[in-house]
C-alpha cells in the first residue's frame, strides 16, 4: 500500500509538472504572437532590429497582464430584458423604456449573427458600451410639505449606446475583451508614433518656410525695396524670424532624436505599452439617481432613489465610456425586418 501511495503521488507529481510546462509553453507562444502583432501593426520593419522579440518582451508582458486585470474589474453580468427594465434601477436607469432596450440590442448585427450561428442558444453574453451624459435642469423638488419648483438639478442619461462581442458563456466573452482591451493599447501607441511622426513632418515644413522668409527678408533690407516703398512699406522683423526659425529647429531635433531609428521606434512602443496604466484607466461612477434619473444629494439621497455603480473606462484623454458585461435573451430580439420598419 505504501509503495503504491509512493507511485501515485509521483504520477501526481510528474502530471502537474506536464501541466506546468504546457501552460508555460501556451504563454510563451500567446505572447511570441502578440509580440509579432505589435510588429506588424506599427511598423513591419522593426523586424530588422536584433533582438527585437526581446526587446518589446517585458512592454508586451506587461500590457497583455493589465489588459486581463482591467477585464478582471469589470462586475459580474447584468440581466437586460424587459422584466429587468421593471424589477432592477441600474437597467431602469440605462434605458428609456423596455422597447429602447429591445431596439438597442437588435440594431446590432454581431447579435443577430451570433444567434443565426448558434440555433441552441437561449442567450447571449455581450459588452455594452455607452456614454454617461450629464445636464442642469429646472425641475421640481419637495422640501418637508412644501413643493418648490425651479429648483436646479443634474439629470443623468445614457447616450450612444453599442452592442458588441456577443459570446455563449461569460468566460468566452471576457476571454475576448483581453484582447480587445490589448488591441486598444496597441493602437493608441500606434497613434501616438504617427502623431509623433506627423510633427515631426510638420516642423520640418513650417522651418523650411520660414528659411525661405528669412532668405527674402534678407534679400529685400539688402535691395531697393525698403526705399521704393517709402515710410509705409512693410517692415519686416529679421530678427524675430530668425529667433522663430531656430526655436523651430531646436523642436525638430529633439523629436529627431527620439524617432530617428528603427531602434528609437522600438524604445518608443516600449514606453507606451510598459506604462498601459498611463493610457487605459478604469475608474467607478457611483451615484444616487430617482426614478426619472435625476441625481438625489443631501438628505434626499438617504432617503430615496437606488445607488447606481458602474465601470468607466477611458482610453487616452477623450475617449470615456461606460461599460457593463449582459445577458441578452434571443426570444426579445426583434426580427430584422421588423426593426427597420
Amino acid at each position: 500500500m505504501m509503495f503504491e501511495s509512493i507511485v501515485s503521488q509521483f504520477r501526481q507529481s510528474r502530471a502537474r509538472r506536464k501541466a506546468a510546462k504546457a501552460d508555460a509553453r501556451a504563454r510563451d507562444k500567446g505572447l511570441r504572437a502578440a509580440i509579432e502583432h505589435v510588429v506588424d501593426q506599427i511598423n513591419p520593419k522593426l523586424r530588422a532590429v536584433s533582438r527585437y522579440r526581446k526587446k518589446l518582451k517585458p512592454a508586451v508582458e506587461r500590457s497583455l497582464a493589465y489588459s486581463a486585470g482591467l477585464v478582471e474589474q469589470l462586475p459580474a453580468v447584468v440581466e437586460v430584458n424587459g422584466k429587468a427594465w421593471s424589477t432592477d434601477p441600474t437597467v431602469r436607469a440605462l434605458f428609456s423604456g423596455a422597447a429602447d432596450l429591445q431596439r438597442v440590442y437588435s440594431r446590432s448585427d454581431e447579435v443577430h449573427e451570433f444567434f443565426d450561428r448558434h440555433a441552441d442558444q437561449e442567450s447571449c453574453y455581450a459588452l455594452l458600451s455607452m456614454l454617461c451624459k450629464q445636464r442642469s435642469v429646472l425641475g421640481m423638488e419637495m422640501h418637508g410639505d412644501v413643493m418648490r419648483r425651479d429648483v436646479r438639478q443634474t439629470s443623468v442619461s445614457f447616450a450612444d449606446h453599442r452592442v458588441v462581442k456577443p459570446a455563449s458563456s461569460q468566460q468566452a466573452l471576457r476571454k475576448e475583451l483581453e484582447q480587445r482591451a490589448f488591441e486598444a493599447l496597441v493602437s493608441h501607441a500606434l497613434e501616438c508614433i504617427t502623431e509623433w511622426v506627423s510633427s515631426r513632418n510638420s516642423l520640418q515644413e513650417q522651418r523650411q518656410l520660414l528659411a525661405m522668409q528669412l532668405r527674402l527678408a534678407h534679400a529685400k533690407s539688402a535691395s531697393l525695396t525698403p526705399l521704393l516703398e517709402g515710410k509705409g512699406g512693410e517692415v519686416i522683423d529679421i530678427e524675430a524670424l530668425r529667433k522663430q526659425h531656430e526655436q523651430t529647429g531646436e523642436a525638430l531635433e529633439q523629436l529627431r532624436a527620439s524617432l530617428t531609428t528603427l531602434d528609437d521606434y522600438i524604445e518608443r512602443i516600449s514606453e507606451l505599452l510598459g506604462d498601459p496604466q498611463a493610457h487605459l484607466k478604469v475608474g467607478r461612477v457611483s451615484m444616487r439617481l430617482s426614478k426619472m434619473n435625476i441625481k438625489l444629494e443631501g438628505a434626499a439621497a438617504r432617503e430615496e432613489g437606488h445607488e447606481l455603480e458602474l465601470t468607466e473606462v477611458s482610453l487616452g484623454e477623450n475617449l470615456k465610456r461606460i461599460l457593463l458585461i449582459t445577458r441578452f435573451p434571443r426570444d426579445e430580439l426583434l426580427a430584422r425586418q421588423d426593426f427597420l420598419n
